[in-house]
């Protein structure tokens, strides 16, 4: 499983660009535990509950 939480921060970077990089590590992150682990990811689209298997789960 590729770990994510070695890169580092930018110091210039302003607040919510970092918000927005933890949350691309933390997608990449879940991704890559589900994979590991071959369980479904369950996610919402549009009004519907949609379980996606690991094999079909877009990196």
């Amino acid at each position: 499983m590729e770990n994510t939480k070695t890169i580092t921060v930018k110091a210039s970077m302003s607040t919510l660009d970092k918000i927005e990089e933890g949350m691309k590590l933390v997608k990449a992150d879940l991704i890559a535990f589900k994979k590991a682990k071959n369980s479904e990811l369950v996610v919402m689209q549009g009004d519907k509950i949609v379980h996606i298997k690991p094999e079909d789960i877009p990196n």
